[in-house]
């Protein structure tokens, strides 16, 4: 909905394993109802329910309900909001109240077709090829990772105090990316030590996670507006719906937070979106009071929580900001310039001006603006040498993280590819090496290009960054920084991404023979077509 691209977002715990014990592999849901529906799925089948008793509910009411009406509290339910039903474009799947599959608009789609949750409680065993070996394998990792120094600051924290560390090397998003380095005493204010005093030590009932030997996640459980909640902070929501609208206060941030999740809304979108706002305001490009608004800019808790009313029920402003960032500029006809994102997909919370070649990972990848499309392996600023050198790296991570999110694990656990291998071939008995298991990442992302390209994507004009990230940085150690030293190391670094990965160095195509050596004959005809099609909008 958000992009007019292909999609994919991953959410935790127990849905899948539910599912998968349940007795199926995959859900696919074709049509549209005419009516508000639910589909729940045991051991015993699937069924499709009236749900029009909760259309209209927020994720949490959902939850409950449904838990209710089917007398099981174990059910895992991933459901969408008041967002989702109103087709707000970046409207997110909730799953047991605190997990999001949050990005490009996916609760868009359930709303689109009326239905507003899949509930799943399967209980049978999960074959395995080797199940002895698999216990023991699952035994052994979760020992290591559960006490190994490399996930220590997970285990205490999670991922709480990454706005200390991206702010103090030039990547935080704060004032919509126009401060990525701020003071580490402003960074605290949205730090785990900020919000220690808020923390659930013993997690409410219906939380799982029990079974990942990191156990980042940090819950907190607070009152605000004479509301009590509880919600899971992480880094992106601190950031993008703290920093990056210029909220360092954590209660409201908190309560923003909170809101999201249970109106079912991208917190990365959402706080993007909002920001580019409260920037068009503080610079007098827009009138808030046309809009019934009191702001004055950046920093205004209250009109950060108005507006996440306002986009989520699609009024006033918020039915123009409900389209997204992208659609917003070209609506109001202003602040494109200052919009952040790629492909229509607004940035997260890591600006790319403080590491060289990350820019790259977000003008290529597939989903758009994506933190989650591979990082290179350096500490360097792009000022410290050509972004090409750093591109292998990312390639190779990028795929790994798309080989993490295939095999539905954590990116944040360490693990290395020898033991998902290894525990690969436990499971199914398919032996096949890292190598072999990382052709499927490569294999993902060119058939993901062919189909964009036959659709709208035009890569040597759509693979690019926004206008942001070509201002330096004015202060911190990335001072002077752009994202890259000019445009020649930019088309460079891209030209030789392009190689790397068998497509077109120019056009950014993947070549017939390609598919061909990634094992995909089918695709060879597919290939040809979406070249052509690519020279014809370049009229070449």
């Amino acid at each position: 909905p958000l992009t007019g691209l292909m999609s994919d977002s991953t959410f935790g715990d127990y849905f899948a394993v539910k599912l998968r014990r349940a007795g199926y592999h995959a859900v696919v849901i074709e049509g549209a109802a005419q009516d508000p529906v639910y589909l729940h799925i045991s051991d015993e089948g699937a069924e499709i329910l009236d749900a029009s008793p909760i259309w209209g509910k927020t994720t949490w009411e959902t939850v409950d309900w449904i838990r209710r009406r089917h007398r099981n509290p174990n059910l895992s339910v991933a459901a969408i909001g008041p967002a989702g039903e109103r087709l707000v474009r970046y409207a997110t799947i909730i799953a047991d109240k605190q997990r999001a599959a949050g990005r490009g608009g996916l609760g868009a789609v359930m709303g689109s077709k009326q239905l507003k949750a899949v509930a799943v409680d399967g209980s049978k065993e999960i074959p395995a090829h080797d199940p002895e070996r698999l216990e023991a394998l699952k035994k052994s990792l979760y020992k290591k990772y559960s006490e190994s120094p490399r996930t220590a600051e997970s285990r205490m924290h999670g991922t709480t105090n990454a706005l200390v560390y991206s702010g103090s090397v030039g990547m935080s998003p704060s004032y919509n990316f126009r401060r990525p380095h701020i003071p580490e005493s402003l960074a605290r204010k949205l730090s785990h030590d900020a919000f220690k005093q808020y923390e659930v030590q013993d997690p409410p009932s219906w939380i799982h996670g029990k079974s990942c030997p990191v156990k980042c996640a940090r819950y907190t459980r607070l009152e605000y507006h004479g509301e009590e909640f509880e919600v899971k902070p992480e880094y992106e929501n601190l950031g993008m719906l703290g920093a990056a609208p210029g909220v360092f206060k954590v209660e409201p941030v908190l309560y923003f937070n909170y809101l999201a999740n249970i109106y079912g809304l991208d917190t990365i979108s959402t706080g993007n979106t909002i920001a580019w706002f409260l920037e068009l305001v503080e610079d007098g490009l827009i009138n808030p009071a046309d809009w019934g608004l009191q702001a004055r800019g950046f920093g205004e808790a209250v009109a950060v929580e108005k507006l996440l009313h306002m986009i989520t029920t699609r009024q006033g402003i918020g039915a123009i900001l409900a389209e997204g960032i992208k659609r917003a500029s070209e609506i109001l006809g202003v602040g494109a310039d200052k919009a952040v994102h790629v492909k229509g997909l607004e940035s997260p919370a890591w600006d790319p001006r403080g590491l060289r070649g990350f820019a790259l990972s977000y003008a290529t990848a597939d989903v758009g603006a994506s933190h989650l499309r591979g990082w290179p392996h350096t500490r360097d600023k792009p000022l410290d040498g050509p972004a090409k050198e750093v591109v292998d790296s990312l390639a190779r991570d990028r795929d790994r993280k798309t080989l993490f999110d295939t095999m539905g694990i954590c990116i944040f656990v360490p693990y290395k590819l020898e033991e998902i291998a290894e525990a690969y071939d436990a499971a199914t008995g398919y032996g096949l090496t890292p190598e072999e298991l990382l052709y499927s990442s490569k294999r993902q992302e060119s058939l993901a290009r062919i189909w964009s390209s036959l659709d709208w994507l035009t890569p040597p004009l759509d693979d690019t960054i926004p206008p942001r990230w070509w201002e330096p940085e004015s202060d911190g150690p990335a001072a002077g920084s752009k994202a890259f030293q000019d445009l020649q190391d930019f088309l460079d670094a891209r030209r030789y991404y392009y190689s790397i990965r068998g497509w077109h160095p120019e056009l950014g195509v993947p070549l017939p023979e390609t598919v061909e050596k990634l094992g995909m004959p089918w695709a060879r005809e597919d290939a040809e077509r979406a070249l052509e099609t690519v020279k014809r909008r370049m009229k070449l």
